[in-house]
């Protein structure tokens, strides 16, 4: 048995599980990890640390070097500054080029190894002349990477009409289809702009209140 702990890696949509070791973690803890490269990266802790048995992984755990220091913090809000210049480069030769996408976050890796670009689409796009100009300018490598209008309001955040944060953003982990017929069974109104989310789709909690219905109607 060994102490791991999940977190959600930089401020992607990926969560993955890390050995632990001797350190004591809790939840919303920033702290520094080994990546899939071998390289440092960093992460928040997003479920209290637990022992597991690692047979049930199908694959070598990475580890949890440190919690962040102060120096991994300047380096970390640095890097946030050059994720918006990024941004704003990676934008403006969109619109340049006049592509067919929209274009949500630019995120470096903690080494800055890499540049990821998360954008939406309708159909395919052709980034063949965007990423060898990009990759020219920032000098490292360049990831384009497609995500849903759920994924958009998970990275942007937002308060639902609950007033509450957005529940994406605050601790659901996986999308899950939700449909009409679950909004019918808990009553509520068939109109879908009165149903749906910031992500333009039917709210999520829809999903996870439904099995509450199913008892109360058995």
């Amino acid at each position: 048995m060994e102490k791991i702990v999940q977190i959600r890696i930089r401020k992607l949509d990926r969560f993955a599980y890390f050995l632990v070791g001797n350190l004591n973690l809790k939840v919303t803890d920033y702290c520094i990890i080994e990546s899939e490269s071998g390289k440092e990266d960093y992460g928040e802790v997003v479920s209290p640390p637990k022992f597991f048995d690692l047979k049930q992984f199908d694959s070598p755990l990475k580890k949890v070097i440190r919690k962040v220091n102060e120096a991994d913090i300047s380096r970390i809000e640095e890097n946030y500054k050059r994720d918006e210049e990024a941004f704003k480069i990676c934008l403006k030769k969109i619109e340049e080029k006049k592509m067919l996408m929209k274009l949500i976050d630019a995120e470096h890796s903690f080494d800055l190894s890499t540049v990821t670009f998360y954008y939406w689409a309708e159909g395919r796009v052709d980034f063949k002349e965007l990423v060898k100009e990009l990759a020219g300018i920032f000098s490292c490598r360049i990831e384009m990477r497609q995500i849903g209008m759920r994924d958009e309001a998970r990275m942007i955040g937002g308060y639902g009409v609950c007033g509450r944060p957005i529940c994406c953003a605050l601790f659901l982990k996986k999308f899950e289809p939700v449909t009409m017929r679950m909004a019918k069974e808990q009553n509520l109104p068939r109109d879908v702009n009165k149903i749906s989310g910031l992500c333009g789709r039917l709210m999520c909690c829809l999903r996870f209140e439904e099995e509450n219905y199913k008892k109360k109607s058995e």
